[in-house]
């Protein structure tokens, strides 16, 4: 996004007059604030929110509730010069305020209020009031260099959420959302949520943004990386944290509020406010005088706190010392006709902030220019090798890597440059021999390929809580390579698919364990033809067959059986399993309890191929039998009525899938793309089951024999 402000944004009476100029980094906007996968992207470069709340203060003149410009003016100042880099607030800022903000070089992280601690929704007038202001204050505001997002609520009561129940507030959220998204489409959005309602689903917002306060570290960071699943692919953003003063001491809110930062920032948060600037505080009416969570006093002056936040932002995410002793990494590609792909690829790796990494690049008997493509990036080691199959290349770079630890990605994945940044420490500070991450489609793979993202049958993790994992995908994983080695390594039967989950049940089996870290992402290109979604399908069907074969206690009824939650944020894989959540009584649980209830029979049965071929026998039978029988309809009927609820059930999966955010198709509105995105992704909810049986029927007929200690051998000279 270009923003070119030839004019400057219109300007209301409680803007108050413009500032006068000051010295200072103003801000240069060529490109405004956008996402950069779990973290967010300002002028080509990545942005680490280091932020401090500011207000809420007693209204002054024309009732914004700010203090006189000299005041802010001095704050804005004093924040800039301690390395801050965002402010939030809590009610709309005038003009004013944003100009000081930009002319310090900071960024505003903008409240909307609305009147959320009231039953808001049983009144339709202050609904749509509320819809309108929203929207209207954000398309005056978007296009301000200083704007960074825009908080379209914060905090809805749990009372008032149980009231009204959590749909009809996730659907009032989103349709605010949708608004004002409408009103100024380049907009970041967020609502700023809460542990006791940390349970409403809210994908319609850009950054998933939540208010905690836990002093004990541990505790922080177990529930900040319960927040990066429910974040999923998008930024997790920590926007309050602090401590009392009053109650905890100069030195105790320094030390906390430290704390609080750089958990958030080590857990892989897109960035932290610390709650507050000042001591001044006004709410419901008067002076809050009780607390004194400010970074400085009344008067402005510096608490330790203050140094000890910006040291913390300054550190952050790991301190230098830290990073010293992060062990070498060994990233291994395995390729196979991946030219389209692999300078990409390669690109991204390249890019890596990890400080001590060395890149392979397993070449698979590739017939085309693979090879020559990767030869030409010069940190990259080229092995050429003849054809023999994905687990053979895997084996072929653990023997060849000299790092203690070895990470595995794909010829068609795109990298986070943090990528190793966040996958590598839970290696060296918990106790796993793995770790994986989170993979997503690209924004910019084509249309068909992001219908491919949203069907079933994907790549994705299985985890058995929220740090660890009982499978991570090949596309993103990284092990210690003595715990590789001393189980043989990959097991050269998977040439295609499966040797991640193998290689995962078999590290288990020996008595290690798989972590899981949520901000350590790749994009994974997807398949961009009906036919190639078929193919994979096919072979990820043949390698079951063969998973079976090698690990009959992990199968249930020839499909795998998975101790962890499938963690996914597609309808069909929600729909397998409801979820209760336990709000303590009255809803006043501070961390609501959620539980997923099981697998339901009926949820997977009009998907799975004993249905399917039962209700084409049946429709087959009917046909066949002469209508005298008496039983022909009936049959007919039974088994059209069997595969029209699997159509139907597609179908609704498609309509619920989220396809806001992809682009036009072509020549075609943006409604009639949208009609196609869903056509196309209920078509793939369809032929994938068929494809996985028509692959595990292939896989039983070519099962190999071939032991998994066969896999590996060290090489001479390690």
């Amino acid at each position: 996004m270009v923003l070119a402000r030839s004019t400057p944004p219109a300007r209301s009476p409680a803007d108050g007059p413009a500032l006068s100029p000051v010295e200072g980094p103003a801000l240069s906007l060529v490109e405004g604030p956008c996402l950069d996968g779990k973290f967010l992207r300002i002028d080509g470069g990545r942005f680490l929110v280091k932020g401090v709340s500011y207000g809420t203060f007693a209204p002054g003149p024309g009732r914004a509730q700010f203090p006189a410009p000299a005041r802010v003016a001095g704050d804005f100042a004093a924040m800039a010069a301690a390395e801050f880099n965002t402010v939030r607030t809590y009610t709309v800022p005038p003009m004013a305020v944003l100009d000081a903000a930009a002319a310090h070089g900071l960024r505003v992280m903008v409240g909307l209020p609305w009147p959320q601690h009231v039953a808001f929704l049983d009144d339709p007038r202050l609904v749509r009031q509320i819809r309108r202001d929203a929207a209207a204050e954000v398309r005056r505001l978007a296009a301000h260099p200083a704007a960074l997002l825009f908080a379209i609520g914060n905090e809805i009561p749990p009372g008032v959420v149980r009231w009204h129940g959590p749909r009809r507030v996730e659907r009032f959220l989103r349709e605010l959302c949708d608004e004002v998204k409408a009103a100024a489409p380049e907009s970041l959005l967020t609502y700023v949520n809460f542990p006791p309602t940390d349970y409403l689903e809210l994908e319609c917002v850009d950054v998933c943004a939540f208010n905690v306060y836990l002093h004990r570290e541990a505790d922080l960071r177990a529930y900040l990386s319960r927040l990066q699943h429910i974040a999923g692919p998008r930024p997790l953003l920590l926007a309050e944290a602090g401590a009392d003063s009053r109650r905890e001491g100069l030195d105790g809110q320094a030390r906390l509020d430290a704390m609080q930062v750089r958990a958030a920032l080590a857990e892989g948060a897109c960035g932290a406010v610390a709650f507050a600037w000042t001591d001044e505080w006004w709410r419901g009416g008067r002076a809050v005088d009780d607390w004194a969570f400010g970074l400085v006093d009344a008067e402005r002056r510096p608490k330790p706190a203050l140094a000890a936040a910006a040291r913390a932002f300054a550190d952050g995410p790991f301190a230098a010392e830290e990073r010293v002793r992060w062990p070498k990494v060994s990233v291994i590609v395995c390729a196979r006709d991946a030219e389209d792909t692999i300078d990409d690829c390669l690109t991204s790796l390249a890019a890596l902030t990890y400080p001590n990494v060395e890149l392979l690049v397993i070449n698979d008997g590739s017939r085309d220019a693979t090879s020559a493509i990767a030869r030409r990036h010069p940190s990259v080691r080229v092995i050429d090798v003849p054809p023999g199959g994905l687990s053979a290349a895997r084996n072929m770079g653990l023997a060849e890597a000299s790092g203690e630890i070895v990470a595995y990605t794909d010829a068609d994945v795109r990298v986070d440059p943090d990528w190793l940044t966040y996958l590598v420490p839970p290696l060296l500070d918990q106790d796993v021999v793995g770790v994986g991450g989170p993979n997503v489609v690209p924004a910019d793979d084509p249309w068909l390929a992001q219908c491919v993202a949203r069907a079933p049958g994907g790549p994705t993790h299985v985890l058995l809580d929220d740090r660890i994992a009982e499978h991570v995908p090949g596309c993103n994983m990284a092990f210690r390579r003595d715990a590789l080695l001393a189980i043989g390594g990959f097991n050269p039967v998977y040439v295609r698919a499966g040797d991640d989950v193998d290689v995962c049940w078999r590290l288990q089996a020996a008595g290690h364990r798989i972590g899981f870290a949520g901000a350590a992402l790749v994009w994974h290109h997807h398949r961009a033809s009906v036919r190639a979604f078929w193919r994979q399908q096919v072979g990820y069907g043949e390698a079951e067959s063969w998973l079976d074969a090698h690990h009959p206690e992990k199968s249930a009824g020839g499909a795998p059986l998975w101790r962890g939650r499938i963690y996914s944020p597609l309808p069909f894989v929600r729909a397998l399993s409801s979820r209760t959540v336990n709000t303590g009584v009255w809803g006043t649980a501070a961390f609501p309890s959620v539980y997923a209830t099981g697998i339901h029979l009926l949820q997977v049965l009009p998907h799975s191929p004993v249905w399917l071929a039962l209700s084409s026998a049946l429709m087959l039978i009917g046909a066949l039998l002469p209508d005298a029988s008496g039983a022909a309809s009936p049959l007919l009927a039974v088994g059209l009525g069997g595969w029209l609820t699997t159509l139907v059930r597609c179908v609704q999966f498609a309509w619920r899938s989220d396809v806001a955010r992809l682009s036009r198709i072509g020549r075609l509105s943006l409604a009639q793309s949208r009609l196609v995105y869903r056509a196309v992704i209920a078509w793939l909810h369809v032929i994938q089951p068929l494809a996985r049986t028509g692959g595990r029927l292939r896989g039983m007929w070519s099962m190999p024999h071939l032991a998994p200690a066969e896999g590996v051998a060290e090489r001479a000279d390690l």
